[in-house]
């Protein structure tokens, strides 16, 4: 797949460069108009020449299309674990995992959010998440267990048997709203000396 998608690139590079190129050569004039027509003229009229090109366009059109189904099939592919029951084959939406280990990681009372993000590999499945945490926590025990939490749940969930690794990077740490009552100091009001009635 991967030799797949290194000569997509380079096809589209090569195409892209080549009328980049041309283009370039026509603006700036460097390129004689009446030897551009002559050349469309001859491939116009020349009927083995068209036979030519219509077959090269035709290959272009095919490996594009080759390339954009193999590209979307890799994208589907990655967004999705299949695994084979005796009934027949079962995928699963990597959305639905990442719904599944938000549920479990917010479960724990150090956890305010999260963000997770799910890759399917060859060695397994990768787990990244990202993390806010809640103040006066201890960040090795608390990311140990989610961790171990995570991969567990996944595994007894599908029946996964490739490893799961689960990267975690805690993004902040925030503070409980707390409300503190603000005491006024009280000041003695000064009381003004009796100064005897005036008439």
């Amino acid at each position: 797949m991967k030799l797949l998608t290194h000569l997509a690139v380079l096809f589209y590079v090569t195409i892209i460069l080549f009328v980049g190129c041309f283009m370039l050569l026509f603006v700036l004039n460097l390129l004689d108009f009446s030897y551009l027509v002559n050349v469309l003229r001859i491939a116009y009229t020349d009927h083995n020449l068209r036979i030519i090109l219509g077959i090269v366009a035709l290959v272009l059109l095919l490996k594009n299309f080759i390339y954009a189904q193999a590209i979307s099939d890799r994208k589907q592919r990655e967004k999705t674990i299949a695994f084979d029951n005796p009934s027949g084959r079962v995928t699963v939406s990597l959305m639905a995992m990442e719904d599944l280990v938000r549920r479990v990681v917010l479960r724990s009372p150090e956890v305010k959010e999260i963000k997770t993000n799910i890759i399917a590999t060859k060695r397994g499945l990768d787990v990244s998440t990202q993390l806010t945490l809640k103040s006066d926590v201890n960040i090795p025990d608390v990311t140990a267990n989610l961790q171990e939490a995570i991969r567990r749940k996944i595994q007894d969930t599908i029946g996964l048997e490739e490893p799961v690794n689960v990267r975690m990077h805690v993004m902040k740490i925030t503070t409980d709203d707390i409300k503190t009552k603000s005491f006024e100091k009280t000041t003695p009001e000064r009381s003004m000396p009796f100064q005897g009635y005036r008439a």
